[in-house]
């Protein structure tokens, strides 16, 4: 798995170059640029859709003045989350997501001895290398429709206020 940094956000649209307001809504856009990536904040009357060359975008919202900060859940809250969303009919897709993120951070890499069987929706076994402990989770992807639920599922489990 390749692992790529992107900037934080700039505060500023990318085509107009005026700073984004506290509470205003933005598209964030990732493309090529050279051998690395760059982000680019787009204020929402400027959005005309990503351009050819992104890799992908998402929406965002400018923190409001004086908003709480949220603080990321620990790293064993969320493997026991994780552990709770397998059990749970329905929530296969939040699984899924949750693991893919986990993945990234590095706290849980591929089970380098897992062969992918050809069912309608694969396993994908995972190891924490902190205890060894096994997760099989579902491979199963979000729809566009349902990506804004999940999404909002997902904050709630990655991060608390302070």
């Amino acid at each position: 798995m390749q692992d790529y940094t992107i900037s934080k956000c700039t505060r500023k649209c990318a085509i107009s170059g005026r700073n984004l307001m506290p509470g205003e809504a933005f598209v964030s856009m990732v493309v090529p640029d050279g051998e690395t990536f760059r982000r680019l904040d787009i204020s929402q009357e400027h959005w005309n859709g990503p351009s050819e060359q992104a890799i992908g975008w998402w929406t965002n919202r400018m923190p409001e003045a004086g908003a709480k900060r949220l603080k990321p859940a620990p790293d064993g809250v969320l493997l026991d989350a994780l552990s709770g969303l397998i059990e749970r009919p329905g929530k296969e897709v939040l699984a899924y997501l949750l693991a893919l993120l986990l993945v990234r951070r590095r706290v849980l890499v591929e089970d380098p001895q897992a062969e992918f069987d050809d069912q309608p929706a694969p396993v994908w076994r995972l190891i924490s290398p902190g205890d060894g402990r096994l997760w099989e989770v579902p491979m199963v992807s979000p729809t566009a429709e349902t990506m804004p639920v999940w999404q909002d599922e997902l904050k709630a489990l990655l991060f608390t206020e302070e």
